[in-house]
């Protein structure tokens, strides 16, 4: 099988950061990373600069947030559930994707929020 890859050296990871597998974009996990690491202002910040990192990732195959059909969210404090719910329907119209969401111990440089994008073209 063919696919195409998304390989960013910025963040020095040893994975894909997207893999186009026939119509179907899998997204690696993200965390609110900027070109400086991960942003500050805790979990708010780095849930906005998720969703600008999945733009600009969407972009790249043009496609838009409308063509998200799968989210899978880490929290690191699940009572952080009504601000995420807020914040997530700012950036997704109805339908919206199918959702997980999970708690979970801790996350890579002690981000508060990761999450795992899929889109359809």
């Amino acid at each position: 099988m063919k696919y195409k890859t998304i390989n960013s050296d910025k963040f020095n990871t040893p994975y894909s950061d997207a893999i186009e597998i026939g119509d179907l974009i899998e997204f690696s996990g993200m965390i609110g990373n900027s070109e400086n690491g991960l942003v500050e202002g805790g979990f708010e910040s780095e849930l906005h600069q998720i969703f600008k990192n999945l733009k600009n990732g969407l972009d790249y195959y043009g496609l838009t947030l409308s063509n998200v059909i799968k989210v899978k969210i880490l929290l690191s404090d699940i009572d952080e559930m009504p601000k995420l719910n807020e914040i997530y329907l700012t950036y997704f119209q109805k339908p919206l994707p199918i959702r997980t969401t999970f708690a979970v111990a801790g996350l890579p440089f002690g981000a508060k929020v990761e999450i795992e994008f899929s889109a359809k073209k």
